[in-house]
């Protein structure tokens, strides 16, 4: 596979995360196959937790949106897979405190 697949595939799931679709859905929408992205996301997924070893004391990406109350507020992804969403916002020490 060519890089430049892989790059447009890896930047496919990052706007997926953040459109706070399901994958399915939103594989419906981009009428992409979901056994494809299924692929490229467990590619992706090995590979931010190959990232996440070589940089133990490296920050987690935040991603944060202007949203109405009652709404996402953010979203941290860990490396096994697993979702913290929050739904009002949160001081960065909070944050930290999850994480140890």
């Amino acid at each position: 596979m060519s890089n430049t697949k892989q790059q447009k595939m890896f930047e496919d799931i990052l706007a997926w995360q953040r459109s706070g679709l399901s994958q399915k859905a939103w594989c419906e929408q981009q009428k992409i196959a979901y056994s494809v992205f299924h692929y490229w996301y467990r590619r992706f997924r090995n590979q931010q937790a190959d990232s996440r070893q070589v940089a133990n004391d490296s920050f987690v990406q935040l991603m944060v949106q202007d949203r109405p109350a009652g709404s996402l507020w953010g979203e941290l992804l860990l490396g096994d897979g697993k979702k913290l969403i929050f739904y009002q916002p949160v001081a960065p020490a909070f944050i930290r405190s999850l994480l140890d």
